[in-house]
Formats: C-alpha cells, sequence, structure tokens
C-alpha cells in the first residue's frame, strides 16, 4: 500500500514540475513623477490624497491591447510611480477639477527611472478667502468661489467643508458623521451666472454651528465642484484648529 502511495505521489510531482514554467519576463524598469501645476498660482494644483488619478496607457507594448493604468494624485498635487515598464506611453490627466487639457502622446519613460512629466491646468474653481473661527468649541467657516472662466462652466454642484484628525483632508479623508458633513452641504445644482451673475467672485459662502470636541486638533478646508465627470473637488488651503 505504501509503494501505490509512494508511486501516486512521485507522479504527481512529476506532473506537477512538468506544468512549471520559467517567467523568463524582466520586471518593472523605470518610472514617472511629476505636478499638477494651477495655471492661476504657478503651484502645485491643491488637491486631496487620490481624489483623481492620472491615466496612462503603454503604447509600445504589442501582444495585447493597451489599457490604462492610474496613478493616484496626492494632496500636494504630484504623483510618483516607480514601478513600470520602459517604453512609450499616452498620459491623460482629464479626471481632475480642470478644463480639459490635451493627452500627452508618445511619452518616453526611459530605463531606471528619473523620468518626470508635469501638466498645467486651468482650475473650474478656485476656493479663496478661507477663514476660520472657533467660539468655544463650535466652528465657523467662510470661503468665497472664484470662475474666471465662466463661458460653458458647467453647474456648480457642491460646496462643502472637510474636517479631519489627520494631515489629509478632502474627499477622500474626512470625519464621515452627519453633524460635520450631510447637514452642513450645500448643493447649489445651478449655473454660475444664475447663483451669481456675470461676475468672476462669488459672495462669501459661510459654514457655521459646527461642534467640535475639547482638546483635540482638527485640520479643515472647504471644497467645491461643477457637474462633471465623477465631479472632483477644488479646495482651499487646509488650516489647523486646535480646540482647548
Amino acid at each position: 500500500m505504501k509503494k501505490i502511495t509512494y508511486i501516486v505521489l512521485g507522479i504527481a510531482l512529476i506532473g506537477l514540475a512538468s506544468c512549471y514554467k520559467k517567467d523568463n519576463y524582466d520586471g518593472p524598469d523605470s518610472g514617472v513623477s511629476g505636478k499638477i501645476i494651477d495655471s492661476y498660482t504657478g503651484q502645485p494644483l491643491l488637491s486631496s490624497q487620490n481624489d483623481w488619478q492620472l491615466r496612462i496607457w503603454e503604447k509600445s507594448w504589442t501582444a495585447s491591447t493597451a489599457t490604462n493604468q492610474n496613478i493616484p494624485i496626492k494632496q500636494d498635487g504630484t504623483y510618483n510611480n516607480s514601478k513600470l515598464f520602459s517604453g512609450t506611453y499616452d498620459i491623460s490627466v482629464n479626471t481632475g477639477p480642470f478644463w480639459p487639457v490635451d493627452t500627452a502622446k508618445n511619452v518616453t519613460f526611459s530605463k531606471g527611472g528619473g523620468n518626470t512629466k508635469d501638466f498645467t491646468v486651468t482650475p473650474y474653481l478656485q476656493v479663496i478667502d478661507f477663514t476660520t473661527s472657533l467660539s468655544g468649541t463650535t466652528l465657523t467657516m467662510t470661503c468665497r468661489l472664484k470662475a474666471p472662466k465662466r463661458i460653458g462652466l458647467p453647474d456648480l454642484y457642491d460646496i462643502k467643508p472637510y474636517i479631519s484628525l489627520t494631515q489629509f483632508v478632502g474627499e477622500s479623508n474626512y470625519i464621515n458623521i452627519p453633524e460635520y458633513n450631510s447637514q452642513k452641504i450645500q448643493s447649489p445644482r445651478k449655473n454660475w451666472v444664475t447663483l451669481y451673475g456675470d461676475v468672476d467672485t462669488s459672495p462669501v459662502i459661510t459654514f457655521t454651528g459646527i461642534a467640535l470636541k475639547s482638546g483635540y486638533t482638527y485640520n479643515v478646508r472647504i471644497g467645491a465642484n461643477v457637474n462633471t465627470g465623477n465631479r472632483p473637488f477644488n479646495y482651499s488651503e487646509i488650516k489647523t484648529v486646535v480646540v482647548p
């Protein structure tokens, strides 16, 4: 009986060995990094961690149809992927909160990394004049919106405050409880001119009565978006609020 068992096991092992093929493809040998630059400020676009992604397609790969890969945009407006293959790529940033830009065609990623590609974009909105004030443990936030380009601007969709206990603040990272968020969302769902007239800056927008907890430090900001694509947000800067 033992002999039969050993024979069966031996045959199984031989079968497995015959199925094994060595993977002779080289691993990733390249990478790319860069900035998404706000055309109004000349600085990296204010964002939130992984709110939207840069998309790339490898055009030099011919063994199958090219499919897109996504590279998350960081909160500081930069991106980085060090695990790519050298070759030529098309790159699109048109999932972000700005007017469409042309897809970059046939961008070469050389071996060894060190490849950079920056994009300059024009945001749909600017969240400006952002202020915070604390009365006891109650927070008030104000801002104004600016839309330098209004012809063809999609309808304004949401204007909302974000509160976080970490350095990451925005649609992807916030304290998700109703008293901080859903009760405070303004959802105009109207075009800019109907809301504000043919001016580039809105009146002051106020969020008040936001109850915080004593002894905590919060990071806060305001975001606004328009009704396009996945409706990514344009943001104010981040401010720190220390509650005694």
